[in-house]
């Protein structure tokens, strides 16, 4: 089992030591656990969601000492979540860095709208659902035709409050997931949607079933923000795949996908 989603103290808004993160995968049979954490955002951005740029290098080495010393348990992989459209707060030397195993990119930001950020979910409300769902999937396609990450994070961000598109999304929805079969990239298989007010594992089970059909490869993560949420929700989200077929998940070493049995 893999855990590829995993934040820390660093980003503001999560807590517990990365050793309390590391002991709660062993305890929970992860065999390869990612830490994740946001790149770091604008000054204008950043308070209590990124870490500063000079942290980069912090975070970096606190994951591979911790990496080092749990070593025989379990095997430790180093990760950013990457903003798209990307920051220049986050060095591009980073996209190439030996030390790096995988990066996330993840749409959050539509223009200077934090759609998934609860004070403004009003924003909502001010245009018709369906173009707020276009807007969203293109900059998604933008992300994968950038071809910069390894992993699109919570592909269906954009449902988190539970507003829904009127109209179906799947002609666009397929057409990404070929784009990311072509290009290898993989669709993470993001539990925290569970948690939140849509109480749904980020994508639905109607586009894991599209990405089945496309051979888009996935990957789970449980967007842990504290020692306690890692691989919560993991029974629900392991038999959706299943459910759809998939019986592999990817792993990540130096940016290289490999297979590892569900």
């Amino acid at each position: 089992m893999v855990n590829y989603h995993n934040h820390t103290i660093l980003c503001g808004h999560a807590d517990g030591s990365m050793e309390e993160y590391v002991l709660a995968a062993i305890k929970n049979g992860v065999r390869e656990f990612g830490f994740s954490d946001h790149a770091p955002l604008p000054e204008h951005l950043r308070e209590g969601i990124s870490m500063l740029p000079e942290e980069a290098e912090v975070y970096i080495g606190d994951v591979l000492a911790v990496r080092e010393k749990f070593s025989s348990s379990i095997d430790v992989k180093l990760g950013f979540e990457v903003d798209f459209p990307r920051f220049e707060t986050f060095k591009h030397s980073y996209l190439s860095d030996p030390r790096i195993d995988f990066i996330i990119g993840s749409v959050h930001y539509m223009g200077d709208w934090g759609f998934d950020n609860p004070d403004q979910q009003n924003r909502y409300k001010e245009r018709p659902i369906d173009d707020i769902y276009s807007d969203f999937y293109r900059l998604v396609e933008s992300l994968v035709d950038s071809r910069f990450c390894d992993i699109i994070g919570h592909f269906d961000l954009i449902k988190k409050f539970g507003q829904r598109a009127e109209n179906s999304m799947s002609p666009v929805i397929r057409r990404i997931a070929k784009k990311m079969s072509a290009y290898g990239i993989a669709a993470e298989i993001n539990t925290s949607g569970l948690y939140k007010p849509v109480k749904e594992i980020y994508p639905s089970e109607s586009i894991i079933k599209i990405f089945f059909e496309e051979n888009v490869p996935v990957t789970l993560g449980s967007d842990s923000h504290s020692p306690d949420d890692v691989c919560r929700g993991y029974d629900a989200a392991i038999a959706m795949l299943k459910n759809a077929g998939y019986r592999k998940v990817s792993g990540f070493t130096g940016r290289v996908r490999h297979e590892v049995e569900l």
